[in-house]
């Protein structure tokens, strides 16, 4: 019944309730109509028996004469042919007097016998079953002196009778259908014209309006109800230009302030890795100016011993090996500096530079690790690296760097307490086409409420501790969009975190 109502329109549903409503009214009234209608015909058959039974007891009283009752039965008949059968009987349901004389002497069954009550008439129907026609049993009191000594049976055609009931009937049925017609008819161009009209032309403005179609002033001459939807609605396309530009205002402050977020998140990242550029050449420059500064020494101390003419084979031999050991130290640490370089600068372009290039997933890894070293070092945290040796992907290097940094970050920044220790393992697996990075530490964990929201950009759990709630955002649109992947995310509180990264492995084309 729920599916059928939603089907319905309000015009169906309300003709339905009226129609349905003036199909209730006309039952009733048929029922109350065929009701009077009964009470009338049996009134009128009471009334006919009435006049036969005063005759009947009257004679009865006066001569006790059965042949006198039989005449009277014969002049009954013969006046009213609709009269089929009449009976006298005794309170032992013996015939004592029948318009068929072969009955008179008969016992009538018990359930035949019928003993009216003073001044009563009995009116019954008789099966159909027992005659072709309908017809009636009318059962008056035979009374002596007062008392109730028998009954007269007075079987009756009620053809007529029936056939007036079904022609009323049939007249109120056929007159109560065609009111139900004419006024569903009415209705339902009434409510077509005043309420079903001015609804689809709501309904086509509001599409046209949500399509940004300009509209015209709706006016319509139809209920106030109707008119004062009109005129709300009026107001509303008035006001939605208005309201319009001011969500798009919104919307760029709001993009505005988000690009200079992320810009934000960018510059400190690259920030750290000036940091971390300056601590790990810092060693090896510091090496080799020691290591230089000790062969100005040497060289000093030769050219002396040189200069007095005491150098022997054995402090040429011994200045040789030193400039030898140092210069292999210079030279080690010079190379090791240039390649720190080398790999700071890629990292760095390819934050600063979306660019698509192929790169060794390992080693590309390893640099982001050493490039976090600065910051690792001020912690008790180690980094696993678990990846192949010659995993290729042509991808954004620059987008995998940033992940990996904000996940990195991300850790320190809320899995662990200052001094306590933890692991942080980066897991690379090849599936072929794709591969699957998988970040764990083994921290604090997350509830379900933060789980939930870890993606949303500007959650942060740590809103007073300068958090800006977009890193981990960052993280899922440059896996989602940037890498064409996808990222999960599950945790429990004391367990540590997972994130599961999936990426295409992509093939640079020729």
């Amino acid at each position: 019944m729920p599916n059928i109502k939603k089907r319905l329109s309000l015009q169906q549903r309300i003709i339905f309730l009226v129609t349905c409503a003036t199909v209730l009214m006309l039952s009733t009234m048929m029922a109350f109509d065929t009701i009077s209608l009964n009470q009338s015909i049996r009134q009128a058959y009471v009334s006919q028996i009435s006049g036969m039974t005063i005759a009947i007891n009257g004679r009865y009283e006066e001569s006790h004469s059965i042949s006198d009752i039989q005449q009277i039965f014969d002049y009954i008949q013969y006046k009213n042919n609709r009269v089929l059968e009449m009976k006298l009987y005794d309170k032992q349901g013996k015939i004592l007097a029948a318009s068929n004389r072969l009955e008179v002497g008969k016992i009538l069954h018990p359930s035949r016998v019928m003993l009216p009550a003073e001044d009563k008439t009995i009116v019954d129907r008789m099966p159909m079953e027992e005659s072709d026609k309908p017809i009636v049993r009318l059962t008056a009191p035979l009374q002596e002196d007062g008392a109730v000594v028998g009954a007269v049976e007075v079987i009756f055609d009620s053809s007529e009778e029936t056939a007036l009931l079904k022609a009323r009937t049939k007249l109120i049925l056929v007159v109560g259908i065609s009111i139900a017609i004419i006024l569903s008819t009415l209705l339902w161009l009434i409510l077509r014209k005043i309420v079903i009209r001015p609804l689809h032309r709501l309904r086509e403005a509001a599409t046209l309006a949500k399509q940004g179609v300009e509209l015209p002033k709706l006016e319509f001459k139809a209920s106030p109800e109707i008119e004062d939807v009109s005129d709300a609605f009026n107001d509303m396309v008035d006001n939605l230009d208005l309201r319009y530009q001011e969500l798009q205002h919104a919307l760029h402050t709001l993009q505005s302030t988000q690009d200079k977020l992320v810009q934000s998140e960018k510059m400190g990242a690259l920030g750290g890795l000036v940091a971390g550029v300056s601590h790990e050449i810092n060693t090896p420059i510091g090496i080799g100016v020691t290591a230089v500064s000790y062969l100005d020494q040497k060289t000093k101390e030769f050219q002396s011993l040189y200069e007095t003419g005491k150098m022997k084979k054995s402090d040429l031999e011994l200045f040789l090996s030193v400039v030898k050991e140092t210069n292999e130290m210079v030279q080690s640490n010079l190379d090791r500096a240039s390649s720190l370089i080398r790999s700071f600068k890629q990292i760095s372009v390819d934050q600063s530079v979306e660019v698509k290039r192929s790169f060794h997933l390992h080693e590309y890894l390893k640099g982001i690790i050493v490039s976090l070293k600065p910051t690792l070092k001020k912690t008790r945290l180690r980094v696993h690296v678990y990846c192949e040796d010659h995993l290729v992907l042509y991808s954004y290097p620059g987008a995998l760097s940033q992940i990996i940094t904000n996940l990195v970050m991300n850790s320190l920044n809320h899995a662990y307490a200052p001094e306590e220790e933890g692991n942080l393992h980066l897991c690379v697996a090849d599936h072929g086409d794709r591969i699957t990075l998988a970040y764990t530490d083994d921290g604090k964990g997350m509830n379900q409420e933060v789980l939930d929201q870890i993606f949303d950009p500007f959650f942060t759990t740590c809103r007073g501790k300068g958090g800006t709630g977009l890193g981990m955002n960052i993280v899922y649109n440059l896996v989602t969009q940037s890498l064409g992947g996808t990222i999960r995310c599950s945790s429990s509180l004391g367990k540590g975190s997972l994130f599961q990264i999936e990426i295409p492995k992509e093939e640079e084309s020729v």
